[in-house]
């Protein structure tokens, strides 16, 4: 009987709650969630670099006109660290330190591209450039 009696009342405040938790606003159960706090905005700079590598595949011209300025400044840095300027630096020299790839696209004397709408820099040579800048 007593076992009876536990089994009632377990049963009745199983109700209870439940009709609780029914009877709880909508508004009061989000402010009781953890506020997710959006991710911060992504640097312009970042933003505008990624516009433009992705448009320096596609497009020679872009390529020379936009990313190669940004290439030939950071060649330009890193070998003046090293006692170069990349303006008055031999071709020979320039192939030898920055690669044949990255010393045509960042060579002072280089003419505008006579396919401007052929294909750009890929990008993986794009990744073998920055690696030699990496490691100078």
């Amino acid at each position: 009987m007593r076992l009876l009696a536990e089994l009632v009342l377990v049963a009745i405040a199983a109700g209870a709650v439940a009709i609780c938790l029914a009877c709880v606003p909508k508004r009061a159960s989000a402010r009781w969630r953890r506020a997710t706090i959006p991710p911060p905005p992504r640097p312009k700079q970042l933003t505008q670099l990624e516009r433009l590598v992705v448009m320096s595949e596609a497009n020679a011209l872009t390529a020379h006109a936009y990313l190669r300025p940004v290439l030939a400044e950071i060649a330009s840095r890193r070998l003046a660290a090293r006692g170069h300027a990349l303006d008055r630096m031999p071709g020979s020299v320039g192939q030898q330190i920055l690669g044949e790839r990255l010393w045509d696209l960042v060579r002072p004397d280089r003419p505008f591209p006579d396919d401007r709408h052929g294909p750009g820099v890929a990008a993986i040579e794009l990744a073998a450039m920055l690696q030699v800048l990496e490691r100078m």
